[in-house]
């Protein structure tokens, strides 16, 4: 399911954007939802589980471009598409890494080709990206950041190159996601085979410095998947 918001301070602008893009991904079969807001508070204090963003560039408060600005300060990785009446704010759309500028009126096959390269980037992004969603917040993590990841009762903690993200969840639905950029090598530990440094006496030693346990029951099963993992890499 692709999320979806939508934000313009003409709510008409806003509900006419939305009729649009749900008819373009009805009609190719994809699973989405759509919010729309009025004004850019909803977005700046609100969950940041979009995958995209249309903004609208001149609004009352903060416009689309700050934004923007303000949502990727705080981390969020989604795609953002801006819709307005002016061309000129179309270099400093793309500081903000945007998929694409449109000017309004929008022209439908102009928005569908826009979507259609906002869907394979996020395609791309989530088979090669490791997806923590929660009922607030959504992050994507390249499989090249993370260590490893462990559970601890109810949390799993993902420990990547930039610091520990944690969410309630569990190892078992992380592995189904992560195999085979993760593996199972102990009941509370998936690990990156891409940072292993050695494996001695039932240990693995990461590129880190940190060592992680490998279970007996996992043992097997684990060292099968190395093999393939480095007849993968050659």
């Amino acid at each position: 399911m692709i999320r979806i918001a939508i934000c313009d301070d003409e709510a008409v602008m806003c509900e006419k954007l939305n009729r649009t893009v749900s008819s373009i991904l009805e009609s190719w079969k994809e699973k989405y939802s759509v919010v729309c807001h009025t004004g850019a508070v909803g977005l700046l204090y609100g969950p940041m589980d979009y995958d995209l963003l249309f903004l609208d560039i001149r609004m009352p408060g903060p416009d689309g471009m700050r934004t923007a600005e303000r949502l990727r300060e705080r981390g969020f990785k989604g795609e953002f598409i801006f819709v307005t009446a002016f061309s000129e704010y179309m270099s400093e759309a793309f500081e903000v890494e945007a998929a694409d500028y449109l000017c309004k009126p929008v022209d439908k096959e102009r928005l569908e080709r826009a979507l259609r390269r906002v869907l394979k980037r996020l395609r791309a992004s989530r088979e090669e990206s490791f997806c923590i969603r929660t009922a607030n917040w959504y992050r994507m993590i390249p499989f090249g950041e993370i260590y490893y990841c462990e559970v601890i009762n109810r949390k799993v903690f993902v420990h990547t190159k930039s610091g520990v993200i944690d969410y309630y969840g569990k190892l078992r639905e992380a592995e189904q996601q992560a195999f085979p950029h993760l593996l199972r090598c102990h009941r509370s530990y998936l690990v990156n085979p891409a940072c292993l440094r050695e494996y001695n006496g039932g240990e693995l030693l990461l590129e880190n410095g940190e060592q992680i346990p490998v279970s007996k029951n996992c043992r097997q099963a684990f060292m099968e998947q190395m093999l393939l993992y480095m007849d993968r890499e050659g």
